[in-house]
């Protein structure tokens, strides 16, 4: 599967453009490589902004409204 991942072709303009969201979104570069965030959304079959929020659900776990307390009401 690495294989699969790697030879996957990256444009230099993908790099460039996955580097501008991630500044843009206010997500440090020395954190998320602009490359391997090109390989991810690809990976996903998702845009940049579909695939970080896949990737921040996969990291954070998903809120469901089990995890939230009831409306009390006064």
């Amino acid at each position: 599967m690495q294989n699969v991942i790697s030879n996957m072709a990256i444009k230099a303009e993908e790099i460039r453009q996955a580097k501008k969201f991630l500044e843009n979104k206010k997500i440090s570069i020395s954190l998320v490589k602009p490359k391997q965030f090109v390989l991810a959304s690809k990976k996903l079959n998702a845009s940049f902004d579909d695939a970080l929020n896949k990737l921040k659900e996969m990291v954070n776990g998903k809120t469901t409204t089990s995890d939230q307390k009831p409306n009390k009401k006064a």
